[in-house]
């Protein structure tokens, strides 16, 4: 494995154990077991280091979801939870960016900027899958106005899923990640033609 990957991997796993306020470079030196002028040949700060986070985050999930489109036809209920599912994973995997969202773009303008182009991105993928479930008749046609908040729906819960089930003090695993299919087939049973909700 190459240095910066190094840096990267062994970066995710201290946030994702500590935080990222209680790991410094120093502790990501030490653990990936180079010096710290090593690691800032590579980055030069935390900050850096979050950034190359986010890059792989990023390409990760669009990776995956292409993997969802060449498996499912895209506006089944299928491809949605599939969707779904495969953003909860996303979202362990990365997960301190879950748990500290907030406070690491609102920090890092260059981060929020990247992190607001990539919401987009969900929500357009979101927005593809409905269409396409308009056009095969899986999904009832529905207004413009309605089929935004209808991606806003599914995307609060697939973005805060796994923020809610911590909150709450419940164990985040195979099953409760799952649980949010549930929640979100409640939210699509509405605009569904088939009777699988009844």
């Amino acid at each position: 494995m190459k240095t910066r990957e190094k840096i990267i991997d062994t970066a995710l796993q201290l946030f994702n154990e500590q935080g990222t306020k209680a790991v410094s470079t120093n502790h990501i030196a030490a653990h990936a077991g180079i010096s710290p002028g090593n690691l800032y040949y590579h980055f030069r700060n935390k900050e850096d280091i979050i950034r190359a986070i986010f890059e792989h985050m990023d390409a990760y999930g669009v990776e995956q979801y292409r993997r969802i489109l060449n498996t499912y036809q895209p506006g089944t209920v299928e491809a949605l939870e599939q969707t779904f599912i495969m953003i909860q994973e996303y979202n362990w995997r990365y997960r301190f960016f879950k748990r500290e969202l907030t406070s690491l773009i609102m920090n890092d303008p260059l981060l929020k900027k990247r992190f607001h182009a990539t919401n987009r991105q969900m929500q357009d993928m979101i927005r593809f899958t409905i269409d396409g479930g308009i056009a095969i008749g899986s999904i009832k046609p529905m207004n413009t106005a309605t089929k935004e908040h209808f991606v806003n729906a599914i995307w609060l819960i697939a973005l805060f899923w796994l923020n809610f089930l911590e909150l709450g003090g419940e164990d985040v695993n195979e099953t409760t990640l799952r649980r949010g299919n549930d929640v979100l087939r409640t939210v699509l049973c509405q605009y569904l033609t088939d009777d699988t909700c009844e």
